[in-house]
């Protein structure tokens, strides 16, 4: 008897204790309406603007504070969006915090983390909690339904009716399962993205010193407290690793006493870096610090105002430019850009070039072209796979190079906002994500709260009024193999050279992964063709009969345009023309190279990543 009261004591304890580890492990509930992960500007601004619809909101940080890249990375040079009449065209949100640090070009990290903590402290309907870490998204029937996250030790589970993923990386849409690529996959470069930067501080620097000797620096300005430019400056540094360099320098001096300031300077590329890799990261976080000594030592020889500098303590993070891109609802396009549309949800609207930086040593950054202005659909920020999230920031439904320019932060922030009462309007109307896309009174409320007037603008105006051309251009574009640079110069009258097209015919190749690529054949264009003369039709067709391995030395000059009609390396439109030798004028390569682009079937893979 006593040995059965033992035992059903000791049962007793050990399902006690059992059950109450079990419902220790158990998380935390919390609700809310909207939930926003991470405290990017972007999210800030979403978090925002769903808060003053009313909503219960929760903003979920991932670090101690808000701001993003702009307060741990210490990018405080802004990449603004003008009008033709140089005014700046990003408002609502964006325009409240820029006017909150100053309302110009540069600010003081800061100052930018006090404006973001000044936006929320507002916000009766927010709620913030820091240090979180995202460990799983639960999801059912294509709705999250909740996120399990951690913080000190202790677990949470949010629910929420709209999710706002507005993380650099897209940490949340990845865990959700949505699909991306990386970088530039999407026009067959494989591991490549732009690089990043860290950016580098200096104590005890002069910035008078340097705008008076201003001039003795080429194509380099100085404006209230920044300077920017000095490209030869930042080339002439010999870099001490292979894996780094300096480009031309942007520099925001901080006041930090009564004659005292710090220089924050961009300028640090990091090739290599892994941008989702901590591990990567963290390594060329090491190798920037070995370098700053060197990058030291040229500015105080070389740059005025610089003489008397010492290195400070560095921002903690680097600024990682490029990472996921995700599949949205509508992925923008270059043509997009191009032809400067204005859709039906646009929620902002932009006009940065598309700047892509350096993606390695060797490879210096472009400009692919200027558009006066182009719009971004609602739909580009709703997720694919999950009808209650959205995706704001660099990791939006953007391709790679028109990512170039909506990942600047005035229209992320504005992205963000447009989110946030989005967000609302499917709460308030009990309609799905998609369909306030679709509803013109929701989208209507959060252009006027942007405060964007579209009427004006036509939905479509090609950058350039060449209409046999454009379509052909536009394909080109996207792939990256033409540009137009900051002055959108195609140069479509001018005569290009043979090697010129010898490089259109190989990037072609390449990126469509050509079956015919065979390892002699771009030796043998390069052999062919000369990087002097002028392209002619004859040339033009040699080229690419050489590139379709026939033996073109062989075959009678005469013979080229029947041999070349047989294999259809000549658009309809373009016959006449090569039936006689000629000068043949960038527009008409332009048409010739797009039709040989066309011959070669894009990879499954990479028609499900460009949306074809």
């Amino acid at each position: 008897m006593k040995k059965t009261i033992l035992l059903t004591l000791i049962i007793a304890l050990f399902l006690g204790g059992s059950s109450n580890a079990v419902l220790a492990d158990q998380p935390e509930k919390l609700q809310a309406e909207i939930v926003i992960y991470a405290g990017e500007p972007e999210g800030v601004a979403a978090a925002v603007a769903a808060a003053r619809e009313g909503k219960k909101t929760l903003l979920l940080l991932s670090r101690s504070q808000p701001g993003g890249l702009m307060t741990y990375a210490g990018l405080n040079f802004l990449d603004l969006n003008y009008d033709s009449y140089s005014r700046n065209i990003n408002r609502g949100i964006f325009h409240e915090w820029h006017q909150k640090v100053g309302g110009g070009i540069s600010f003081d990290p800061r100052q930018a983390e006090d404006a973001f903590l000044n936006l929320i402290k507002a916000e009766k309907n927010l709620k913030t909690l820091n240090l979180v870490r995202l460990e799983q998204v639960n999801s059912k029937d294509q709705n999250i339904t909740g996120l399990l996250i951690k913080r000190n030790g202790k677990k949470y589970l949010v629910k929420a009716d709209i999710f706002i993923d507005a993380s650099q990386d897209g940490d949340l849409a990845y865990k959700a399962g949505e699909d991306f690529f990386v970088g530039t996959a999407d026009m067959n470069l494989k591991n490549s993205w732009m690089a990043s930067t860290q950016i580098l501080k200096f104590e005890h620097v002069n910035p008078n010193k340097l705008k008076a000797k201003i001039k003795n620096y080429q194509q380099s300005y100085f404006k209230d407290d920044h300077a920017w430019g000095f490209s030869n400056f930042g080339k002439s540094y010999q870099s001490h690793n292979p894996n780094l360099r300096l480009r031309g320098l942007n520099i925001v001096f901080v006041r930090d006493g009564e004659q005292k300031y710090t220089a924050y300077i961009n300028a640090l590329l990091l090739f290599g870096v892994n941008p989702l890799s901590d591990d990567s990261r963290e390594q060329a976080k090491k190798i920037a610090h070995q370098e700053a000594r060197y990058i030291l030592n040229y500015l105080k020889e070389g740059l005025a105002g610089f003489e008397n500098a010492e290195l400070a303590a560095m921002p903690p993070e680097l600024y990682r430019r490029e990472s996921r891109h995700f599949l949205t609802n509508y992925q923008l396009k270059i043509a997009d850009l191009f032809e400067q549309r204005v859709f039906s949800d646009a929620i902002t609207i932009a006009s940065y070039p598309l700047d892509y930086q350096a993606a390695g040593i060797k490879y210096p950054g472009f400009v692919l072209f200027n558009p006066g202005y182009y719009t971004i659909p609602l739909r580009t920020l709703i997720a694919r796979h999950h009808d209650n999230l959205m995706i704001v920031g660099r990791s939006s439904g953007y391709a790679s190079l028109a990512a170039a320019s909506a990942r600047v932060l005035p229209v992320g922030i504005n992205t963000g906002q447009a989110a946030g009462v989005a967000a609302a309007e499917s709460i308030s109307k009990a309609k799905p994500l998609l369909a306030v896309a679709a509803d013109s009174r929701s989208i209507n409320k959060i252009q006027q709260q942007l405060e964007l007037n579209l009427t004006e603008l036509p939905a479509k105006l090609p950058i350039v009024k060449l209409e046999k051309v454009n379509d052909d251009l536009i394909k080109l574009l996207s792939w990256g193999i033409m540009i137009g640079g900051y002055n959108n110069d195609f140069k479509l009258n001018e005569v290009p050279t043979e090697r010129n097209f010898t490089a259109v015919i190989l990037k072609i190749m390449q990126k469509k992964e050509a079956a015919t690529l065979y390892e002699w054949v771009p030796g043998s264009l390069e052999t062919l063709s000369s990087k002097d003369k002028l392209l002619t039709t004859t040339n033009a067709l040699k080229l690419l009969l050489a590139a379709e391995s026939q033996r073109v030395l062989e075959i009678p000059v005469a013979e080229y345009y029947q041999k070349a009609v047989e294999l259809n390396l000549i658009p309809p439109s373009l016959l006449a023309e090569f039936n006689h030798d000629k000068k043949l004028k960038r527009s008409e390569m332009i048409i010739l190279a797009a039709h040989f682009l066309d011959r070669f079937p894009t990879p499954e893979y990479l028609k499900f990543i460009r949306g074809e």
